[in-house]
Order: C-alpha cells, then sequence, then structure tokens
C-alpha cells in the first residue's frame, strides 16, 4: 500500500509540473503518467469538442468545492478579453552532450475569460514529426494551475482531470512574492499526503511588444519554481505577465535535463 501510494504522489506531481511548464514532450509524459486510470472513450473519436466540452469541464463550477470556496475567498479581478489566441514555436533542447538533438514543434494557445478572475487555456501541439497532443486548463492567470488535462491524439480513452482540491495558499497579488500551495489529485480518487507549490518572483518591466510587436503595454518578468512535495526544486520557469490583459505567457522552462525555449509568433485578442 505504502508503494502504491508513493507511486501516485510521483504521478500527480508530475502530471501538474509538466501541465504547467508547457510543451509536447511534457505533454505525453503527463498522459502516460495517468491513462491507466480506464477513463471513458472521449467524444467525437478521440478529440473533445472543444466549444462544450472544455466549457463545461474547466469552469468554476467544476472545481471542488474546497478549491471553489478559495477563488470565491478572494474576490478575484474579472480579466479584460473573451478570447485571445496566440501562436508559438517552440524548442526543448537537451542539457547534456549526447542526449540528442533539440526538437521543435509549434503551438495554438487558446485562452478564454473563465469568469470569476480565472481563465480557459487550451494548446493544441504538433511536433516536427507531425506527432500532436492537446493542453486543457483552468489557471489563475495563466500561471496557477486549477485544472489540467494533457491528451494525447492517438488516445482511446480520456485521461483523467488534475485537479488543486485544496487550496492552503493563494497569493493573488502581480508583483513581489507569490505562493500557490495546494494539495491535488484526480476528482473522485485519494487527495496527496504533501501539498506542491508554485512560487513566484516578479522581476523587470518592459515593453510587451519586445516580445511580440502586436501585445500592448506594459509586461513582467515573473520566475517561478515548481516545487515538489519533498520541497526540492524540480522546474524553473520564466512568464512574461502581460499587465493590459492580465494573463501570463510561457517563455522559457528550465530542468536537470532539458531546456524549453518559446517564441510568440502572433498574438491575437478576440
Amino acid at each position: 500500500m505504502a508503494v502504491a501510494v508513493a507511486a501516485n504522489k510521483k504521478r500527480y506531481m508530475w502530471v501538474l509540473i509538466w501541465a504547467l511548464v508547457g510543451g509536447y514532450a511534457g505533454t505525453v509524459i503527463g498522459y502516460q503518467s495517468v491513462s491507466q486510470s480506464g477513463a471513458s472513450a472521449p467524444p467525437n473519436g478521440g478529440s473533445p469538442d472543444h466549444s462544450s466540452y472544455f466549457a463545461q469541464h474547466f469552469s468554476t463550477d467544476a472545481l471542488s468545492p474546497e478549491a471553489k470556496a478559495a477563488v470565491v475567498r478572494a474576490k478575484l479581478a474579472p480579466v479584460p478579453f473573451g478570447k485571445i489566441v496566440v501562436h508559438t514555436r517552440d524548442q526543448m533542447t537537451p542539457i547534456q552532450p549526447g542526449q540528442g538533438s533539440p526538437s521543435t514543434y509549434t503551438s495554438e494557445v487558446t485562452f478564454e475569460n473563465a469568469g470569476q478572475g480565472l481563465v480557459r487555456r487550451m494548446e493544441l501541439m504538433q511536433t516536427n514529426k507531425g506527432e500532436r497532443a492537446t493542453r486543457l486548463e483552468l489557471t489563475y492567470r495563466g500561471y496557477f494551475p486549477f485544472l489540467t488535462q494533457s491528451i494525447s491524439s492517438n488516445a482511446s480513452a480520456l485521461p483523467p482531470v488534475m485537479e488543486a482540491r485544496k487550496v492552503v495558499r493563494f497569493d493573488t497579488q502581480t508583483d513581489g512574492h507569490m505562493n500557490f500551495t495546494y494539495f491535488y489529485g484526480v476528482a473522485g480518487k485519494e487527495i496527496s499526503t504533501d501539498p506542491g507549490q508554485v512560487v513566484c518572483d516578479a522581476g523587470k518591466r518592459y515593453a510587451a511588444s519586445q516580445i511580440n510587436p502586436a501585445i500592448e503595454g506594459q509586461a513582467l518578468e515573473l520566475e517561478c519554481q515548481i516545487i515538489d512535495e519533498n520541497g526540492g526544486v524540480t522546474n524553473k520557469v520564466t512568464f512574461a505577465y502581460l499587465d493590459k490583459y492580465r494573463i501570463a505567457l510561457l517563455l522559457q522552462v528550465k530542468s536537470p535535463d532539458s531546456t524549453l525555449d518559446s517564441v510568440i509568433e502572433d498574438f491575437k485578442p478576440e
């Protein structure tokens, strides 16, 4: 039993870490880690109907009672947009020599106003080999995860939605030092016995047009660390928080094995 619990904790943390930091490779890791649960087959032969499935399963009402209560207590300011579509070109580079060549992929990222200050985020990814995957999230501002699901294009069943089940600390300001501490798990299953953390520190401000000419206003650099249940830093993530839109765009991820760099190719508020 102890071995099974430890294995489950490891699976949960891997999924939440990679769901946050992004990348096709991360999505595949997350999917393979949880696919053994035997979830029901997805609609439309393996690809969710994004307009209905996304809205229904990634909303405030889909949160656990404890997580929803934390959102309500926080009285979050609304985001000032309905929808934003971003296209990125990304490269993952191994750290150590001999670990392979850099891999590239492209992504279409859609941000939607989910209400009550939260943002739905859908990422459709394709590698340079034509492999595809989808990641669905409900987040605070794009950097604190509440709900996450990563789906391989060849999946015969939907993997479970990973969720922040109980929020211990939820810093909602976007400057200085921020901490999101939470217990996590699959809906209806056991909760983690130790919390995970996302810890961020704000850095310099600069013109958001430096990221892409279509982005207006100022950007704030956020340096975040993903901390596992043992207190170890597993990934370091750089975001650009966009003041005008109140969302964060992922720019870089550093892990012990690789570095992921993301370039914003276009940015379209709708």
